[in-house]
C-alpha cells in the first residue's frame, strides 16, 4: 500500500493497525470530535489521517518538531478535543465541547504575510480535488509518487499521497533527509513523481550521478528561481508545477513547465479568474462553496495561470510595478550567487524601494552586482540596497517573510 523509507506496508498492515484504533474509545468515537495529532512514528500518523477521515472526525495535523507546549497552543488555537503528543496513548485533552460538523481537514496557512491563520477544508472537499488533481496529472498507476516533503502539510498529503493512492501506485514517503539516501530511493523506483521544495529539488540535482536522471518532478510552494529550473529539466524526463492556496488546496497544475512563474491550467473543478499579460491582478479562485481571494498577483493567458507576486510583496517604485521573482532571476544568473531574496523598504522620503539579501560564495563589490543588474533590468528594478548574509531566515515551513526582512531605508 505505501513505503516509508524502507519498509513496505500492506493493507493488511493498515487493517491491523486500524483494529488497534478500534480498541481506543478516543479514537473510536471520533467521529464528532477534532483530533491533533503530534507524532514523530510516520505509520501511526499516515494510519491515523486515513483511519480519522473513514470515521469522519476531524484532523489537525502538527509537525513532528513542534515541542510539547507549542503542540498544544496550536491544537487549542485550531479548536481541537484532544492532543495525540508522541503517542496514541498519550493523550491531552482540551475541550469538552460537542461538535456536530462534519469532519474537517484543518491546515493552518503559511504566515508569510501575518500570523498564521486555521483553514478548515471539509473531507468532501479533499476527495473532490484529489479527483480532479488526478485527472490532470500526465502520469499512471505505474509511476509511484515519492514524497519527501511533510506530510502534515496538505502538499505532502494530499497530493503526494492520498492521490497516488487514487491512481492505484504506491507512495515512497521519505523521512529520511540525508539527499544520498534520497536519490538511492529514486533510483530503486525508476518510474516516480518526486513531491520536494524548490531548494530540495536543486540541491539533488547538483548532486545527481551523470548516469542518472528524475522522472517526473513536482515542484510547489514557491516560485522556483529560472536558473534552478533550467538545471532541473537538463536532469529530469518532465518538470511539473503546481499553484495552490490553504483554502482550495491545489489549484492548477502545469504539466511541463519551461518559465517558473507559469503555473499551469487550473483544475476542472474550480474557477479561476485574473488580470491579462499587461494588465495584471488578483488571482481569484472560485469553488462549489466560496470565492478565495488569494491576494496574490497574476495572469492567465492562453489559459495558463502565471504568478508574479504576492500583492504585498510587489514593489512600486514611483508608481512602476517590481515583481521580486524577475529582479532574483537576473541575480541568480550572476555566476558567485548562491541565492537571492529581493523585498521592499520604505524610504520616508521618496516611497518604496527594491532591496536585496543574497548568499555568495564570497562577497561581492556593489557596483559589480549594479553593473550586473543594468544589463538585465530597467532602473526602477535595480535595488539600492545589496545586503550580503551568509544565510537568508526562513519561517519554520521553509518559506521567505519578504515583509519581515523589510523595513525603513535609510
Amino acid at each position: 500500500m505505501f513505503y516509508i523509507n524502507d519498509q513496505f506496508y500492506t493493507a493488511e498492515d493498515v487493517e491491523r493497525q486500524y483494529e488497534v484504533y478500534e480498541s481506543l474509545p478516543h479514537l473510536k468515537e471520533c467521529h464528532n470530535r477534532r483530533l491533533a495529532i503530534c507524532t514523530d512514528d510516520t505509520f501511526q500518523y499516515l494510519t491515523l489521517c486515513l483511519y480519522i477521515h473513514e470515521k469522519g472526525g476531524s484532523l489537525v495535523p502538527i509537525h513532528v518538531a513542534t515541542p510539547k507546549e507549542g503542540a498544544i497552543r496550536l491544537a487549542s488555537t485550531a479548536g481541537s478535543h484532544l492532543l495525540l503528543f508522541r503517542s496514541i496513548h498519550s493523550v491531552i485533552e482540551l475541550s469538552n465541547h460537542v461538535n456536530n460538523q462534519e469532519g474537517v481537514l484543518v491546515q493552518m496557512s503559511s504566515g508569510t504575510t501575518g500570523a498564521p491563520k486555521c483553514i478548515e477544508r471539509t473531507w468532501g472537499s479533499v476527495v473532490e480535488e484529489v479527483e480532479s488533481y488526478v485527472e490532470m496529472l500526465p502520469v499512471d498507476a505505474m509511476t509511484n509518487s515519492i514524497v519527501a516533503c511533510p506530510i502534515t502539510h496538505s502538499y505532502g498529503f494530499i497530493c503526494g499521497v492520498l492521490a497516488c493512492i487514487r491512481r492505484g501506485a504506491i507512495p515512497v514517503i521519505i523521512t529520511n533527509s540525508n539527499p544520498k539516501y534520497m536519490l538511492k530511493k529514486l533510483k530503486e523506483h525508476p518510474k516516480h513523481m518526486l513531491y520536494a521544495a524548490p531548494a530540495l529539488l536543486y540541491t539533488l540535482s547538483r548532486l545527481l550521478p551523470v548516469n542518472q536522471q528524475f522522472d517526473y518532478v513536482m515542484t510547489s510552494g514557491a516560485v522556483m528561481p529560472q536558473s534552478w529550473l533550467t538545471s532541473l529539466r537538463e536532469k529530469s524526463h518532465q518538470v511539473l508545477q503546481q499553484y495552490g492556496c490553504s483554502e482550495a488546496g491545489c489549484v492548477a497544475i502545469h504539466p511541463n513547465v519551461e518559465d517558473s512563474k507559469e503555473m499551469g491550467y487550473p483544475l476542472p473543478h474550480l474557477k479561476v479568474t485574473a488580470g491579462s499579460k499587461q494588465s495584471p491582478s488578483e488571482i481569484i479562485i472560485e469553488s462549489p462553496t466560496q470565492i478565495i481571494y488569494t491576494k496574490d498577483l497574476g495572469y492567465i493567458e492562453n489559459n495558463v495561470l502565471s504568478f508574479l507576486a504576492r500583492m504585498d510583496d510587489t514593489i512600486n517604485v514611483a508608481g512602476l510595478n517590481v515583481y521580486p521573482q524577475e529582479v532574483e532571476n537576473v541575480l541568480m544568473d550572476y555566476p558567485k550567487i548562491i541565492e537571492a531574496v529581493v523585498y521592499k523598504k520604505q524610504n520616508n522620503l521618496s516611497g518604496e524601494r527594491v532591496c536585496v539579501q543574497y548568499v555568495a560564495i564570497e562577497p561581492i563589490e556593489e557596483m559589480e552586482l549594479r553593473e550586473w543588474c543594468q544589463k538585465f533590468l530597467a532602473p526602477h528594478q535595480i535595488p539600492m540596497e545589496f545586503v550580503f548574509v551568509n544565510e537568508i531566515e526562513k519561517l519554520p515551513n521553509g518559506k521567505v517573510s519578504r515583509k519581515k526582512l523589510g523595513g525603513i531605508l535609510v
